[in-house]
């Protein structure tokens, strides 16, 4: 069984693969044969000969099968809670409802304790090494220790001219502009980043954005089975009536993880989803609340990835990010302590009360959405301002390196 903090560090792992070392650390690491660093002259015209497409398609093919494994793997240990309780866990151990749901609960209690040691000691051992060492139970995690890829640097599918290239756009996310000047966003190891993640208000707004689709996901993936059941299907017609739904749903998160990285924004469609999600669990009626759960899971689903990537984009900084999303994801799986106490036995078929709650975590979100929209929008205006009036010009490079996403030069995604 895969351990509580390996879901949220997978979930840091798949978005984006934006690890990556600094010069000092892959000089001082005698395991790593390859020392590539980009030079200091490089600039993004070096790189035009590269197609860049096929580069990260490489990546992906490399890296994304494996990930994703490891996460359906991670996840089990939740989601199959819910289909066990249908096949009779319930009785077998003569629990009553209220125990059956303190169960539930108990999974999330470790991923606020662990989260940021857990994101950390990623950043320092390598994903290769963290994630196969906390899902040794596993089998694949032994497969994954040999072939898992830790940073652009030691991939040697890459050429050294693509590990330069990938090393060069991680550097300067947040920064695709080029009227003002490229900032490489710092990756030494100090504290500060650390405890400046715990006192950026950007990562506490988001907080109740994930909890607006934390709790519906959690209240999903471990009553679905329990809510179709109470429909009046058996508990085989229950399980296999949840199929349909995850496959679409799983459909539609690549589709929409595609076209968000297309039009290059994430909120337009994380807000879509939350809605569409209002819309299913507002569905009361008996005779179509399968119908609602459909469209729910269908808008969670895809949902979830976007604002786990939102907030990865607009952090800048390696150990801030990693401590960053560690917040994010540790506290906000505290969702799913609340959601798994949501839906009670004596409210089937219609779970009046368990939809409601899920409905206000899901208006939360949607307002915490807007105000990181407005927000994000008027900083942004703000420091093109500043660009054209030259106020970068006050600070060195090392000095708005050391900003990272606070610093003038960087742009908050929408």
């Amino acid at each position: 069984m895969a351990s509580n903090t390996e879901i949220s560090d997978l979930d840091k792992t798949i978005v984006g693969h934006h690890e990556y070392c600094t010069d000092k650390e892959l000089q001082n690491d005698p395991n790593r044969s390859d020392t590539l660093v980009t030079t200091p002259e490089a600039t993004l015209e070096s790189f035009a000969d590269l197609d860049e497409k096929k580069i990260l398609r490489k990546m992906d093919l490399r890296l994304i099968p494996m990930l994703a494994i490891l996460y359906l793997l991670s996840f089990l240990d939740r989601g199959n809670i819910g289909n066990a309780k249908i096949e009779g866990l319930q009785e077998d151990l003569r629990m009553s409802p209220d125990e059956y749901n303190w169960c539930l609960t108990v999974f999330f209690f470790t991923y606020a304790t662990f989260e940021v040691p857990s994101n950390l000691l990623l950043k320092k051992l390598r994903p290769s090494r963290w994630l196969p060492l906390i899902m040794v139970a596993i089998l694949v995690a032994v497969i994954a220790f040999f072939v898992l890829y830790d940073f652009p640097e030691t991939a040697s599918f890459l050429t050294e001219k693509e590990r330069e290239f990938i090393v060069f756009r991680l550097k300067y996310q947040g920064q695709q502009g080029k009227e003002h000047t490229q900032v490489a966003q710092a990756e030494e190891f100090e504290w500060k980043y650390v405890f400046e993640a715990f006192k950026d208000w950007q990562i506490w707004v988001n907080l109740f954005v994930y909890w607006g689709v934390v709790c519906p996901l959690y209240g999903i993936s471990l009553f679905l089975p329990t809510i179709i059941r109470n429909l009046g299907y058996s508990a085989s017609t229950a399980q296999l009536m949840t199929v349909p739904i995850y496959i679409t749903a799983a459909i539609l998160a690549v589709i929409f993880a595609f076209l968000s990285d297309k039009v290059g924004k994430r909120s337009p469609f994380v807000i879509s989803f939350f809605l569409m999600m209002i819309v299913g669990f507002s569905i009361t009626n008996p005779r179509v609340v399968y119908g609602g759960v459909f469209v729910v899971a269908c808008a969670i689903y895809p949902a979830f990835p976007g604002v786990v990537t939102w907030l990865s984009n607009n952090l800048a900084g390696s150990y801030k990010r990693s401590a960053g999303m560690a917040i994010q994801i540790g506290v906000g799986n505290l969702g799913g302590a609340m959601a798994s106490n949501f839906y009670r036995q004596g409210d089937s078929p219609q779970y009046i009360l368990g939809h409601g709650l899920e409905l206000g975590f899901i208006s939360v979100g949607v307002i915490a959405a807007f105000i990181l929209v407005i927000a994000y929008t008027s900083i942004n205006k703000k420091r093109d301002r500043i660009i054209r009036d030259g106020g970068e010009n006050q600070f060195t490079a090392k000095e708005l390196s050391a900003k990272g996403d606070k610093a003038v030069t960087f742009r908050y995604m929408i």
